[in-house]
């Protein structure tokens, strides 16, 4: 089953809806392996929460291939050396890998931070007139872009960069594209490495540079852990873009949440639910089997937990595919589940929420600049991300 074409795209729920009706895990062909979806939100939930579940194909790769491998021409392959993360890992290199960074997202420097991100935020809005803007563009991209760059150590001059390669390794079209990222971002994260020897200050790429020189990690750890900092650290972009677009395609929410701000936490939550992130989240493995209602998945098969699916299972949420924003979704898998919880998940959820708090305090008038079904959405599998949102925006 194939479904990487447009309108999976452009509405990817009601082919989600169709597979969690029909069976508890669907096979499907992506990037040249087969994998099992799972759609239902109890079985989602549960494999996320299952501590023998796998994330490091690295290290078990030639009984992965050999297993699952079905189209050898259409893998794309990235350096190994960007696989070798807190992402990749499991058990002890995992925790590893997390500890040495969570510091960096504790609830003191979340709260030290959200000004910043309020003065960011209301910068960049003073620079969009009235008119017709391309809101990722102008807004959904920089925000993040700038205080990722802070927090993690990234030269100005190099924060234009690194923000293609991450669009393109999450939601390139073609497998060279995918690739040509992975060495961009191999070969910027050497960069990085040899800026924070010569030049450490106090950040995030520098604290793990030093773990590297002191032997806590390897090198490629130190590469894989830079990348991946890069890349997630942009998925507000997402639930910016999507949170905007979902408001103004629901006019009556919209005007709710204007005349009663003390709903935007939950906002942000339903958005998390209605338009998560990732429409699956990347494969990961069991060693032995999975029993679930209706079929089983043998040991060793690659599994896609959608997310994007199992948040709108109706077993889960009353009416899924209607958008409340007092509906405060509890228990929504936007940030994933189990030991891979997003570990910068609050501090998502905070820039998104200001995010959204400012543009509205700045415009009082936002809508769509062009049809709903002329907004263009990213390709790919797994991330969920307008590639632009042309808004009119007014002051008056």
């Amino acid at each position: 089953m194939k479904l990487l074409n447009r309108a999976f795209m452009h509405d990817p729920y009601p082919s989600l809806a169709e597979m969690r009706e029909s069976c508890a895990a669907v096979p499907v062909e992506n990037g040249g392996f087969r994998m099992w979806v799972l759609t239902r939100y109890e079985d989602a939930r549960a494999v996320l929460a299952d501590p023998s579940l796998h994330r490091d194909l690295v290290k078990h790769r030639h009984e992965v291939v050999k297993q699952n491998l079905v189209n050898g021409e259409r893998k794309p392959k990235l350096p190994r050396e960007l696989r070798r993360s807190m992402l990749d890992q499991d058990g002890e290199d995992h925790r590893r890998l997390r500890g040495l960074v969570s510091g960096f997202f504790s609830p003191s420097r979340l709260k030290a931070a959200r000004p910043r991100v309020e003065e960011v935020a209301r910068g960049l809005l003073d620079a969009i007139p009235s008119g017709e803007v391309d809101l990722i563009e102008a807004y959904a991209r920089p925000l993040p872009v700038i205080l990722q760059s802070e927090l993690l150590g990234v030269p100005v001059d190099a924060q234009d960069r690194f923000p293609l390669w991450e669009t393109a390794i999450l939601t390139a079209p073609t497998k060279e594209e995918v690739e040509d990222a992975g060495r961009q971002l191999h070969a910027f994260a050497r960069e990085i490495i040899e800026l924070k020897r010569a030049e450490p200050a106090d950040d995030l790429f520098t604290t793990l540079v030093r773990a590297g020189d002191e032997g806590v990690l390897a090198e490629m750890e130190v590469i894989s852990m830079i990348t991946l900092l890069l890349i997630a650290g942009l998925e507000p972009t997402s639930v910016i873009g999507s949170g905007v677009l979902t408001l103004v395609q629901h006019p009556e929410q919209l005007a709710r949440l204007r005349a009663d701000r003390s709903l935007l936490p939950g906002t942000i939550d339903e958005v998390l639910r209605y338009e998560t992130p990732f429409r699956m989240l990347t494969p990961r493995y069991l060693d032995h089997p999975l029993e679930l209602a209706d079929v089983t998945i043998p040991a060793g098969e690659l599994i896609l937990v959608s997310t994007g699916a199992a948040n709108r299972d109706p077993a889960k949420y009353a009416e899924p595919d209607r958008f409340d924003v007092a509906r405060c979704p509890k228990g929504h898998l936007g940030f994933s589940h189990g030991n891979h919880r997003c570990l910068g998940a609050e501090l998502g959820r905070m820039q998104t929420t200001v995010a959204l708090d400012v543009l509205l305090d700045t415009f009082p008038s936002i809508e769509l600049a062009v049809a709903a079904e002329d907004v263009r959405w990213r390709p790919g599998m797994f991330m969920r991300r307008l590639d632009t949102l042309p808004v009119k925006l007014s002051r008056d």
